[in-house]
């Protein structure tokens, strides 16, 4: 039977509600973590939910999107490129202004990265896909430390099992494999005929789920690398102050390291216990010397001021953009502007402020979040006068949630709806995108309530299944 919404449907309706319950169950045991043995990172059960009933979409949608994100990405790195130039000083002094002190910290930190590993940076775009018309806009570049990267294979593993218990093949599009040859790649371009036989996956105290999320990638990665390679890799899981240097090597726990998998951010909190991180910030400022992937000058181009240059019509002419990159870039990016650098701006906010929103430049989250329409005229003038006298805040457009309805299992095997806002979240890895996205919902419950669409806030990821030509939803099924 093809592998439509429609059919799907008529499948679980047609399956007794035990059998139903039995592949859930067994669905969710793929979401166990008992491999991890540290003390330190476990912690089971995984802490986000899982829509068990996958979202099917027609994969034309997909390639159009990514597509398009391609020229975002190529707009991206032709920005960092010419703002690290001499004549991109106005520009570069614009992004690091809007930076907290931390973010220009990491910035200045790092003294180089090569262009190729610029373009084969992790990134994960977020954003909204209409999946009924195909529009997608653009909210975030998360490149700092992209995460929930095992929760989505982990969710499109779980869909594969659902589907296949159904008669339905399957075969889940992972993220993994692309993880293990950005290691690859990165490694033998430094160092070409070799491999990274150990590698330390560093992170920071402060954000639980990536305790999970990250040391399952890296047991995944391990067995990867013996299937694909025949090789042995180690992908140890440290803190930034574990890490020294000895001479001019990388060592960890009295092993040598070979590359760095960066996932540290700020690191604050360390110089504040008077943790030693002195020879890990000593590699982070050198990745010339010392691999480090994912180096810390993201945040240069990680800061939302990206998207109130990039809807600057003479900023996307200074740094060369082509006119399909052009074009392409005011349809996917919300128009922002930095009502600091653009005042005529200002009264055109205030006059229509149920379709703006301000955020922070250097903040994720949904952090300091302000829509216009949660406020009244006076309120709103006043974060306006706020935010427009220093650096650091945007104010965009605001994008509307698209919305579906997504079919779920209760814990009896019937059937139930819920009516879903969505986001959809490409990962860029390795220089490529990867098929599908990490798509996190909100449950409609609570009419006209404005929510962040993020997991730390209670949003269940969708198994989005990309097939041929199939129709989204238009009405409940069941």
């Amino acid at each position: 039977m093809k592998l439509t919404n429609e059919n799907l449907i008529k499948c679980l309706k047609e399956t007794p509600p035990e059998e139903l319950v039995r592949i859930c169950r067994e669905c969710q045991k793929i979401a166990t973590y008992d491999k991890i043995k540290d003390d330190r990172l476990k912690s089971d059960p995984m802490p986000v939910t899982v829509f068990p009933v996958p979202y099917i979409v027609t994969k034309d949608i997909i390639k159009n999107v990514t597509g398009k994100l391609d020229f975002f990405i190529q707009a991206l790195i032709k920005l960092e490129q010419h703002i690290l130039c001499d004549r991109g000083g106005l520009l570069y002094n614009r992004l690091m202004n809007s930076l907290t002190p931390g973010g220009r910290h990491l910035v200045e930190e790092c003294n180089f990265e090569s262009d190729y590993s610029l373009k084969k940076r992790h990134r994960r775009i977020d954003g909204y896909l209409d999946f009924f018309t195909g529009d997608f806009s653009i909210i975030e570049v998360n490149q700092a430390a992209p995460l929930a990267i095992d929760f989505y294979d982990v969710s499109q593993r779980m869909a594969s099992h659902f589907l296949n218990s159904l008669g339905f093949f399957y075969q889940p599009v992972l993220l993994a494999h692309h993880i293990l040859n950005w290691f690859v790649d990165e490694y033998t371009y430094r160092y070409p005929g070799k491999f990274p036989h150990n590698i330390a996956l560093v992170i920071e105290h402060g954000y639980l789920p990536k305790f999970i999320d990250l040391p399952q990638m890296a047991l995944i990665c391990e067995e990867l690398a013996r299937e694909k390679y025949g090789e042995k890799l180690s992908i140890k899981v440290c803190f930034p102050y574990e890490i020294s240097l000895s001479g001019e090597k990388i060592m960890f726990d009295n092993h040598e390291v070979d590359m760095i998998w960066r996932n540290s951010v700020y690191m604050t909190k360390y110089r504040e216990e008077g943790l030693n991180i002195k020879d890990y910030e000593t590699i982070c400022h050198n990745p010339d010397k010392y691999l480090i992937i994912n180096a810390t000058r993201v945040w240069l181009t990680r800061t939302k001021e990206v998207f109130s240059l990039l809807s600057n019509e003479e900023c996307r002419k200074e740094i060369g953009l082509s006119e399909e990159e052009d074009r392409i870039i005011k349809e996917i990016v919300p128009y922002s502007v930095n009502l600091k650098y653009e005042t005529q701006v200002t009264e055109t906010v205030i006059k229509e402020k149920d379709l703006w929103i301000t955020k922070p430049a250097d903040a994720g989250f949904g952090k300091g979040v302000e829509f216009g329409a949660a406020h009244s005229e006076k309120s709103w003038i006043s974060i306006i006068k706020e935010r427009t006298e220093q650096d650091g805040f945007i104010f965009q457009k605001r994008v509307t949630y698209p919305t579906i309805r997504v079919t779920d299992i209760d814990d009896d095997g019937h059937l139930i709806n819920h009516r879903v806002e969505y986001d959809f979240c490409p990962h860029h890895i390795n220089g490529a995108f990867t098929g599908t996205a990490l798509t996190r919902t909100n449950v409609l419950e609570e009419k006209g309530k404005v929510k962040k669409m993020n997991l730390v806030g209670g949003g269940i990821i969708l198994p989005v299944i990309g097939a041929e030509a199939c129709p989204p939803l238009q009405k409940y099924y069941v």
